[in-house]
Parts: C-alpha cells; sequence; structure tokens
C-alpha cells in the first residue's frame, strides 16, 4: 500500500509584505501585490500554480492603483482613492506589465468572468456598462447573466466533535476545516514553548492519512490558514512576505 503524502509544489519570497493576492483558476496564474514601504506604491508578481515566474517586480507609478483580478493573461487594476473607496480609473495590464488600456473616466464597479462592470463619473448610480477583458469592447448589456468566476475556497472553523484521531491533539482555539475531493483537510494552530505551530492533517472518511507542519516558531496564531484551489493549498508566512503551496 502506498503511503498518502503532501507534495510541495513552490515557495516564494517576496522584498516586502503581501498587500493582495488573486488568483485565475482557469489558466492556473496568481497575481501577487506588494507595497514598496517607502513610496507605498504596488509592486505586482504573477507566478503560475507550478512557482514559475511569469512577471517579476512590476513598479506601479502612482499609489492609488491596487489589484483587483487577473483573467485571460491580463492584469485588472483600479484606483482607489483617499476619501472614498473607489475612484475613476481602470487599467488592464499585459503578462509582460505593459498597458492594454487605460480608462480615465469609468469607475470600477464589480468583475465578474470575461467582464468588469464599470459606470462612467459623470453618474453616481445607475448607466453601468461590461467591458470585455478579452476584447476591451464596452458593452451596455452583455445579454447574459454576470457570473463570478473564482474558484477560490477558504477553510471554515470547526465548532463540532473531533474525530479520534485529532482528540489527543493539543489544538489551540478552533480548527478549521474544508475537502479536496475525498480528502478531509483540517488545520489547526499548536503551541510549544510559547510558540505556535500551524498543521495540517489529511484524512479520509475513516482514518488519518498525514500530518504535517505547514508554518512554524509563530508568536501568535494567525487568522487564516489558507486559501485553496481544487486539491492545492496555498499559505502566507507569518511576517507575509512568502508564498507557500501544497499539493494536497
Amino acid at each position: 500500500m502506498t503511503k498518502y503524502t503532501t507534495f510541495k509544489t513552490f515557495e516564494k519570497n517576496f522584498p516586502y509584505q503581501i498587500w493582495k493576492i488573486v488568483a485565475d483558476a482557469a489558466l492556473r496564474q496568481i497575481a501577487v501585490e506588494l507595497r514598496d514601504t517607502e513610496s507605498t506604491c504596488a509592486i505586482l508578481y504573477i507566478f503560475d500554480f507550478d512557482g514559475n515566474e511569469l512577471l517579476k517586480h512590476k513598479e506601479i507609478d502612482e499609489k492609488e492603483w491596487t489589484l483587483e483580478s487577473i483573467q485571460h493573461h491580463t492584469l485588472i487594476l483600479k484606483r482607489v482613492g483617499d476619501t472614498q473607496p473607489v475612484k475613476e480609473g481602470i487599467l488592464f495590464l499585459d503578462m509582460q506589465g505593459t498597458p492594454r488600456h487605460l480608462w480615465q473616466e469609468y469607475t470600477w464597479i464589480d468583475t465578474y468572468r470575461d467582464v468588469v462592470k464599470v459606470r462612467h463619473r459623470n453618474f453616481q448610480s445607475g448607466f453601468e456598462e461590461y467591458i470585455d477583458i478579452k476584447t476591451l469592447e464596452k458593452k451596455s448589456n452583455t445579454g447574459q447573466e454576470q457570473e463570478y468566476c473564482s474558484a477560490i475556497k477558504m477553510p471554515v472553523p470547526y465548532s463540532g466533535n473531533l474525530p479520534l484521531y485529532l482528540q489527543h491533539v493539543g489544538i489551540q482555539d478552533l480548527p478549521w476545516i474544508s475537502r479536496a475531493a475525498d480528502r478531509i483537510l483540517w488545520s489547526y494552530h499548536t503551541k510549544e514553548h510559547g510558540h505556535y505551530h500551524l498543521n495540517l492533517s489529511v484524512a479520509d472518511t475513516s482514518k488519518l492519512l498525514v500530518t504535517q507542519c505547514l508554518l512554524s516558531d509563530m508568536p501568535k496564531m494567525i487568522p487564516q490558514p489558507y486559501f485553496q484551489i481544487e486539491n492545492q493549498i496555498f499559505l502566507m508566512s507569518y511576517n507575509k512576505r512568502k508564498i507557500v503551496s501544497y499539493l494536497v
């Protein structure tokens, strides 16, 4: 019988703290936004699910721009204001960080599969339009109901009875639980010598398959262990300067 194991797919270090992470599950790409500690401007990276870098350290000149989404080999950025959450300005960048198009007169409203919902700055409500991410065309109506394209799942806190294989573990606070195919993923903190460890236990419906320490020697517990796309999990280090991914 083959022993079950997890597999680390990649580990990425960054020069500044991670500000935001978005993913395109269809093309298996992840975009990361950092913030320069001095200029506070965004710095962008793109890599695939195997850890191969597709864009490295793309600096954005104005601090108001922030990463919103990645779809169809396109980074979607919106402009945020000092006194309002969103102001006019939508920017599309290609995979080399080169502008595909800039709309100075439109305000971002939402991002769906294949399109971005926008409104002209002259209007406070209504008059929504849709920008096609692939063609850059604007439409007043797409002719179909819009749907979100995120395949990201987050583990949820679990407050029920623990299975026997976890009852002897000194779990701190509540564990989290999620599924990957027919496997159950348990993530939880343990404490040793005043420091916390984040652990992952993978089980089937009847027994424990493997337990692995994901993060160790942390001064505090982290509020969210990882995000998940199908059978792959992605987690940030405690200092938010590293992303580690595992196949489970």
